[in-house]
């Protein structure tokens, strides 16, 4: 299933999806060297699908939240794994694995 992401520039034209990719392509390489506003941005960017997938997994609020929490080091491994240069369109695949692997971990924690 693919999950919209809203990435500030909501216009769908092609320069703002390319805007887009450069702003997250930026924020995985600083990411990636330990920034802590670029994981903010991350966090932000990722938010709509980090709640998604914990959604799907409970209906109690404090379970969504903590699997939430987990996804986000998911994400931010995901981050670090993550080649840039592969692109920003294809992270967006990648990090639903770690994402997911690291709600499962919560499970059997």
């Amino acid at each position: 299933m693919k999950i919209a992401l809203n990435m500030g520039n909501n216009d769908g034209s092609q320069s703002g999806k390319v805007a887009q990719a450069k702003t997250l392509e930026r924020d995985l390489h600083a990411a990636k060297k330990g920034d802590w506003n670029a994981k903010n941005n991350l966090v932000r960017t990722f938010t709509p699908l980090l709640t998604s997938l914990a959604e799907k997994r409970s209906k109690d609020v404090g379970t969504i939240n903590n699997y939430i929490e987990a996804g986000r080091e998911g994400l931010f491994k995901a981050a670090k794994k993550y080649t840039p240069g592969e692109g920003a369109e294809r992270f967006h695949i990648f990090v639903v694995e770690y994402i997911e692997q690291a709600m499962d971990r919560h499970d059997k924690g």
